[in-house]
């Protein structure tokens, strides 16, 4: 999974709801932003096969638009609450959450398919800077809650900026720059969280207080398909994959996501969720 040489949303276009994964291919935008110097590091795939249903939380999102359907990540933050980002859900008619999932292009026992067409999409996100990248999905009817599908908890609101800390990221993002499709399987990585100055130094005025990014050193981090999904610190939820760097996933360069502790409220006052 991972990103730079402009900007790239990371939604992926699926040619249909139950196609072989490999015909999903990806929706790639590209904002305008400075070319800078690839840094050097071995090309490796970023990235492992997780455990089967050892991320409870975790959900894939099989969102239909005008222009055809699109693949997202996203989280359960609660029994009727996916947690996503504002590009995947924007201008959808209607979103199918796929919960208890391994192989989500499959028909497994341990899914859950239910299909909400009520979004809550933050009014201050701006396709344009890439800001405020943040969505809700309402369920119609509660996920049943068992030993393959579980709740993300989130921060409280306190201001650590997570700097220096190893974070987990994880979805069905191409698993290289090479890759037809999304991951036939979902996958996860440990980076590191960097500060937002850094992360600056490859996005410029894009990254804000509302952002934070980990480092992509050895090609690690996420990629297209991987938009919406979760970033993991200890069992709580910091981040929701929003953009990376359109150059590729393997180079190098950080992800950049929206920061969950800046959200809190928001979340909150258009949830069920109960922020402690």
């Amino acid at each position: 999974m991972k990103v730079l040489a402009g900007v790239l949303l990371l939604a992926v276009l699926a040619q249909a709801i139950d196609d072989d994964w490999r015909t999903i291919t990806p929706r790639n935008v590209y904002p305008k932003i400075p070319i800078f110097e690839v840094p050097g590091g071995e090309r490796i795939v970023g990235g492992y096969e997780a455990a089967r249903n050892s991320i409870p939380y975790q959900a894939g999102l099989f969102i239909t638009t005008p222009a055809g359907t699109f693949f997202c990540g996203g989280s359960l933050i609660s029994p009727t609450t996916i947690l996503t980002a504002a590009h995947c859900v924007d201008g959808a008619s209607s979103v199918q959450v796929r919960l208890g999932a391994h192989s989500v292009s499959a028909v497994e026992s341990t899914q859950v398919r239910i299909t909400s067409e009520r979004f809550t999409v933050h009014s201050g996100w701006d396709a344009d800077t890439l800001f405020n990248d943040i969505a809700l999905v309402h369920l119609p009817e509660a996920a049943p809650i068992n030993e393959n599908i579980q709740t993300i908890q989130l921060p409280s609101g306190d201001t650590s900026d997570f700097a220096g800390v190893s974070a987990r990221v994880s979805g069905w993002g191409k698993d290289s720059d090479q890759a037809a499709g999304i991951s036939p399987v979902l996958r996860y990585v440990f980076a590191p969280v960097i500060t937002n100055s850094e992360c600056s130094n490859t996005f410029g005025w894009y990254i804000t207080s509302g952002h934070v990014c980990i480092r992509g050193t050895g090609g690690i981090g996420s990629c297209s398909g991987d938009s919406g999904g979760p970033l993991v610190v200890d069992g709580v939820q910091i981040g929701v994959v929003s953009f990376g760097a359109a150059a590729g996933c393997e180079l190098g360069y950080p992800s950049a996501f929206t920061r969950v502790t800046s959200f809190l409220d928001w979340i909150s006052s258009n949830s069920d969720v109960l922020i402690n």
